[in-house]
């Protein structure tokens, strides 16, 4: 029994001598630095005795333990300015993201008034826009597989298509993708860029209504309180507002397309965050797969309607095609890259913030792209404009913010957070 109780107290003696060497931080510094850090301390006579000399070393190796409190921070300072080195990048990547978007929109207005089209005809316009919009999706699909070559992670671009291919729900959110691209270029084809950004103020309403019903439907929880209600009657009314003195004509039909566009767009956004598109993982290198397959499934959509529109066109009594080469001549760089790198600096904007800093930017790009593009033709800009801007802007972030609230925390019962259309759970019996 005596040499038992030896054994174990030695046992003991030995976990407790392992225990600071293993957590501290010259262990750290050693491993780090490439030396020898035993995590079993040896000595010349028994198990014990060793144990408690190097434990007691331990204790007393004030240099060591100061050696490691400057790699600390050492580490500290190198993790600093690498979150200064993630900023600058993220500053610069929402700058790009900013500047790429509102000059697609300048192009695209000045593209329509170099295609000098007749009265408000919409059919040599949908043929125009059906292949500059197909040239976009090109464009997005080389820079895509080309950026594909330099970052690391994701999957590999046969195995990604080929199953993308085998997907008919991975193809309809690819149509959603391509078919909304191309009523928002057909919405400038009618009205003015200032008038497009007006009407893509009320997006969020269209988002928040199909976010409703697909949870409603798969029987989740709707995350809707008053709040959220407030603010996106705000963005609304301030929309209207903008939207009086703009209405005529040809811009109700671009409204129309302006409209449908936002409608497939945020349907595409709903699903494909309610059903990814490939696995759940977050990076540039996933969200660049997700923007591959549905660029490329976008492509083939387009590429079918553009020759389904060729077909009617040159088989219709009197039928005329628009004259492509005519539209190849008026192609910009702006108007051809601009929209592939918008989405995909929007794309990389997103891995660097939070989704709700990024709903944020989305906000104040719309905003911003109206004023600009306002200044940019010479457009009046009144006081009343300013402040249905800014009021817009103040609902977008509530908006933005109250969805936040509602998702992270329980809805209470307090008077921004009053839940409403909320759906009771139902009552299961226990199992047997």
């Amino acid at each position: 029994r005596r040499r038992h109780e030896t054994r174990a107290r030695a046992s003991n003696d030995r976990s407790r001598a392992i225990a600071p060497v293993i957590a501290s931080p010259v262990h750290m510094v050693r491993a780090k630095s490439g030396e020898r850090a035993p995590l079993l301390p040896t000595g010349p006579s028994g198990a014990g005795a060793g144990g408690s000399e190097d434990v007691e070393r331990g204790d007393d190796g004030s240099g060591d333990v100061e050696r490691g409190d400057g790699a600390g921070k050492d580490m500290s300072s190198s993790s600093s300015s690498s979150s200064f080195g993630v900023g600058a990048l993220a500053v610069a990547s929402t700058v790009i993201w900013f500047a790429t978007n509102i000059s697609n929109n300048i192009a695209l207005q000045d593209f329509h008034g170099d295609m000098l089209f007749d009265s408000v005809d919409v059919e040599p316009r949908l043929e125009a826009m059906t292949f500059v919009t197909l040239v976009q999706m090109v464009c997005g699909v080389v820079m895509a597989m080309v950026l594909k070559m330099f970052v690391p992670g994701g999957t590999d671009i046969v195995t990604l298509l080929k199953g993308g291919l085998s997907s008919a729900f991975i193809f309809a959110l690819g149509t959603l993708h391509g078919f909304g691209s191309l009523a928002t270029n057909m919405g400038f084809m009618f009205g003015s860029a200032s008038f497009v950004q007006i009407i893509k103020l009320f997006e969020p309403w269209e988002m928040l209504t199909i976010d409703c019903v697909v949870k409603h439907w798969l029987g989740k929880p709707l995350q809707l309180s008053l709040g959220v209600v407030l603010s996106m009657a705000m963005i609304i009314l301030s929309a209207v507002s903008l939207l009086v003195d703009k209405m005529n004509g040809g811009q109700l039909i671009g409204a129309v397309f302006a409209v449908s566009s936002g409608l497939m767009i945020t349907s595409r956004i709903v699903f494909q965050k309610t059903f990814r598109l490939t696995e759940a993982k977050t990076g540039f290198a996933h969200s660049l797969d997700e923007y591959l397959l549905m660029t490329f499934n976008a492509l083939l959509a387009l590429f079918a309607a553009f020759l389904w529109q060729f077909t009617v066109s040159r088989t219709a009594a009197n039928g005329v095609f628009v004259d492509i080469g005519d539209v190849i001549k008026l192609f910009r760089v702006e108007l051809i890259l601009f929209h592939p790198l918008y989405n995909l600096f929007s794309l990389l904007t997103l891995t660097f913030v939070a989704s709700i800093t990024h709903s944020l930017l989305n906000v104040s790009k719309r905003v911003i792209g109206l004023l600009i593009t306002l200044a940019w033709f010479h457009e009046e800009v009144t006081p009343k404009i300013l402040c249905s801007a800014g009021a817009a802007f103040i609902g977008g972030c509530w908006y933005t913010i109250e969805k936040r609230g509602a998702a992270a925390a329980s809805i209470d019962s307090s008077c921004w957070r009053l839940a409403i259309l909320e759906r009771k759970p139902r009552k299961t019996s226990a199992p047997l």
